[in-house]
């Protein structure tokens, strides 16, 4: 058995869980306990799953896994994170730090790089869908970069940590029910047995925060 195999058994594992699980927070109620705990469990495996494809990428080199562990790892930490940086206008201790920092900048050059692949012929993964991801990869390092230099501004809100959890959260579930059907629904035509969790998960983000938006500004005063 090589180093590899490991690392791949234990990844799939971890995936298939995180597939189902990660629909448990999302129907509890939020801020629950079962919420927090299932959010939990839910982070331990995605974390564990990304560990093992980072060890993969380096041991077998792939842009489609470079770009799809570089997006799911910043939506995951990201996500995660914001639950402690809350209210930046109000304490500089929910300011972004340096390893907010480090993990988008990070993000942002792996984006850049794999884009840098594909255009040059060195990819060596599915070029529409590494783009995708990659192109993913940039939007949520600008985005956090954005918000780590200008906490304040626009679109700053007392609300706006609920609005990057729920958005980040559902995209690392989608990165994950994207890898799950494009490796095992197969009879979905390449590349939307990849791309649909994401259009599908993106789209209900949009939906969610938009209704949480609406009914936050006609609550009564």
């Amino acid at each position: 058995m090589t180093l590899f195999q490991p690392f791949l058994i234990l990844h799939i594992t971890a995936g298939f869980v995180a597939v189902v699980v990660g629909f448990v927070p999302l129907l509890t109620r939020k801020g629950s306990r079962a919420h927090r705990l299932w959010g939990r469990v839910f982070v331990g495996l995605m974390a564990t799953l990304l560990a093992c494809a980072w060890v993969m990428t380096a041991l077998h080199f792939n842009t489609y896994f470079l770009a799809l562990s570089a997006t799911a790892s910043l939506t995951l930490f990201s996500g995660v994170r914001v639950l402690k940086r809350k209210r930046p206008d109000l304490r500089l201790e929910d300011r972004a730090g340096a390893l907010d920092w480090a993990a988008a900048l990070g993000a942002l050059a792996i984006g850049v790089w794999v884009l840098i692949l594909i255009a040059t012929g060195e990819s060596d993964g599915p070029p529409t869908v590494s783009a995708a991801l990659a192109f993913g990869a940039i939007q949520s390092s600008l985005w956090d970069l954005w918000r780590f230099a200008r906490p304040r501004d626009w679109p700053f809100s007392a609300d706006l940590w609920r609005y990057e959890h729920l958005v980040k959260m559902l995209g690392a579930h989608s990165a994950v029910l994207s890898a799950f059907s494009g490796n095992f629904l197969t009879a979905l035509p390449q590349p939307w047995s990849q791309l649909w969790p994401t259009v599908l998960f993106h789209s209900l983000a949009v939906i969610w925060v938009a209704t949480l938006i609406v009914r936050r500004r006609l609550a009564p005063a």
